[in-house]
């Protein structure tokens, strides 16, 4: 069983982990985000946060969060409600796994 220090993102220099933090931060905001747009059947908006996910996923090492973004992405082009749900829980879950220390 995975321990809180084993779910920590260790950033050293300072700045570096107030931009990580912010990030994540985001991203749980982006959970909110694309509940509502499923409750609203705004596929696009969640198709675009998708994307947004898939794209700076990579680029903060998440690459998780980007293959949970390409999922959303893709499941909001063919309007798979079922599956945008159970990747917006994984994401959900993921990032409460998360933290930066």
């Amino acid at each position: 069983m995975a321990t809180d220090n084993e779910n920590r993102i260790d950033v050293v220099d300072p700045l570096a982990r107030k931009l990580v933090g912010k990030y994540l931060d985001n991203r749980r905001d982006d959970v909110g985000k694309l509940t509502q747009a499923v409750t609203e059947a705004d596929f696009e908006t969640i198709r675009v946060t998708g994307h947004n996910l898939y794209g700076s996923g990579a680029a903060y090492g998440f690459e998780e969060i980007s293959g949970i973004g390409a999922g959303i992405e893709r499941a909001a082009e063919s309007r798979d409600v079922p599956a945008i749900q159970q990747l917006i829980a994984d994401l959900r879950g993921l990032l409460t796994r998360l933290g930066v220390g």
